[in-house]
């Protein structure tokens, strides 16, 4: 506009001073095109300079956003790296400058570059809109850093190339990794536990098992003095001899059958969870533990299901609880003159655990508030160095392993009953659903 003000008051001049080449109208015409011409392009440049400034507003924008950015960001075209913002720098502790025009192989751990080319490759091939997954990292100083990774395809400086955003996860990598050894140390330590009980309880049962072994074996030494005696003497048939050493034979058999059990209980073993018959169990455990009852002057029933369905466990586990909880009862009724142990099971489709076994004594008893602590650690209300306290403590931890659940009920001077409740095996539910 000025440059037109400039030329207008030229050409006014030459025309008053009579020096004008052309008629005044055409001289006003020029100028006044001049004018409109200026005041455009006038126009033209504050709309150039208010959009330079607005550019510049929104790149200092930008870059501060990628700048203060919580996550590293870079961006690489042909494994070539053409960007790198300063979160990304502070995660590897390498300068960003440092970075750029490196290979983005140079900063990938060794062990992980072929998972991060197949995802790039599927990435590109697939022109996704983003990738996602985890990797190391190779930090300056050598360390590995895991990272959270997710790329995507942009533009950058006209071209197609690859921006990921990276977001460092060591931290909590390392809290996993942690939580997983301690969950192993506890149950390593959990399965001492529970071994190092079983060998207590048998420890408690064992003047009864060596009263039991004591039978076959003074059975073995009496049927061998016998079949001797009859040989060297003449004094008998090959039938009343063979008839000695049959009995010798069962003899050792039982005596056998007890080594096993016990080295079968002692055994320090994993979890192994099969399909059970709940009753078999109880037949074991009963034919293991009902001379030691009888020699208490404790006398057993049985009342068992037999259409009791199947269940998934752990059949030495079970025998431990089994057998904490009878070998309890035993001591609840040794100052009774007379003692009754009933063992039952039953089906009860409405329960959340619909199978259930119950041992019944007719012992001591228990006040009812008792109930809720009989199953914390180290509590027992046997007389001081009788018992860890333990037992029924891991018999219950034992049995929530099995999915069920255990309570008690108990009176003083009237007993006691012990309920174990688990659930069926999942083969049977669907067998029961098939049959409905």
């Amino acid at each position: 506009m000025l440059v037109g003000l400039i030329l207008a008051v030229i050409v006014f001049s030459f025309q008053a001073l009579g020096l004008g080449i052309s008629k005044l109208l055409n001289d006003l015409s020029r100028v006044g095109f001049f004018m409109v011409v200026a005041f455009f392009i006038g126009i033209l440049k504050e709309k150039v300079v208010a959009g330079q400034r607005e550019l510049q507003t929104s790149e200092e924008k930008y870059r501060l956003l990628i700048d203060k950015s919580i996550a590293g960001i870079f961006v690489y075209d042909n494994d070539v790296i053409l960007f790198a913002n300063s979160r990304f720098g502070e995660i590897l502790g390498i300068n960003p400058a440092d970075i750029v025009e490196k290979s983005i192989w140079d900063f990938i751990f060794k062990n992980d570059s072929s998972k991060v080319k197949d995802y790039t490759n599927n990435l590109l091939a697939d022109n996704r809109y983003s990738s996602r997954y985890e990797c190391r990292l190779v930090g300056g100083d050598g360390s590995v850093i895991w990272v959270d990774v997710a790329s995507s395809i942009t533009n950058y400086a006209g071209k197609q190339a690859i921006m990921a955003n990276v977001y460092d996860i060591t931290e909590s990598k390392e809290a996993v990794e942690k939580q997983r050894k301690l969950i192993e140390i506890a149950r390593t330590q959990e399965e001492q536990l529970v071994h190092s009980t079983r060998l207590a309880e048998l420890g408690e049962m064992a003047a009864g098992i060596s009263h039991e072994l004591n039978q076959p074996l003074t059975g073995i030494r009496n049927y061998s003095k016998n079949a001797l005696y009859m040989i060297e003497n003449n004094v008998a048939g090959p039938e009343e001899i063979n008839n000695n050493l049959r009995l010798i034979s069962e003899q050792v058999d039982r005596a056998s059958k007890i080594i096993n059990k016990m080295r079968e209980f002692t055994r320090r073993s994993e979890m192994h969870f099969i399909q059970i018959d709940l009753n078999s169990i109880i037949r074991e455990s009963m034919d293991f533990i009902t001379p030691q009852l009888r020699l208490a002057g404790i006398t057993v029933t049985l009342e068992l299901d037999e259409n009791l369905p199947m269940i998934v466990g752990d059949k030495i586990r079970l025998e431990q609880v089994l057998l904490n909880l009878l070998t309890n009862a035993k001591q609840a009724m040794e100052d009774k003159e007379e003692g009754h142990l009933t063992v039952r099971t039953y089906y009860n489709s409405a329960s959340r655990w619909p199978v259930f076994l119950e041992v019944e004594d007719t012992g001591k008893g228990f006040q009812p508030e008792v109930s809720e602590k009989l199953f914390a650690p180290f509590y027992t209300t046997k007389e001081t160095g009788h018992g860890t306290g333990l037992g029924l403590s891991i018999s219950l931890s034992i049995v929530k392993d099995h999915g069920g659940n255990i309570k008690a009920y108990g009176k003083p001077d009237n007993g006691a009953i012990f309920t174990i409740m688990l659930p069926v095996s999942q083969d049977q539910n669907n067998s029961d659903n098939e049959m409905k």
